[in-house]
């Protein structure tokens, strides 16, 4: 099963900023919850980064550093923002039902 890390927080270098404006604990944990029903998933990067197989990132998003060059998923940020896991969920099946 691949790990699928979710790419909700940015670091600018003078400081981390995530795409949720308020509670964003509780809905990155929200997410992972949903998620993790059906995929192997981390939303830590320093933690898992050696462990991560593909990236979703919302887009737009800030420039990151995909050292690994890894896969990258890009979907709408309004889904998360509007916290429609089934939507996301969805965008994610159809890429992995491409491999």
């Amino acid at each position: 099963m691949n790990k699928i890390y979710f790419m909700l927080t940015s670091n600018s270098g003078v400081g981390s900023t995530t795409i949720f404006a308020t509670r964003a604990r509780r809905n990155i944990d929200d997410l992972l919850a949903f998620f993790s029903q059906y995929y192997d998933v981390s939303a830590n990067y320093t933690k898992d980064k050696d462990m991560i197989d593909l990236l979703v990132l919302p887009e737009p998003f800030g420039p990151f550093n995909n050292e690994r060059n890894l896969p990258v998923i890009q979907i709408p940020t309004i889904l998360f923002l509007e916290r429609d896991f089934e939507k996301i969920k969805t965008h994610i099946d159809a890429y992995l039902a491409k491999k």
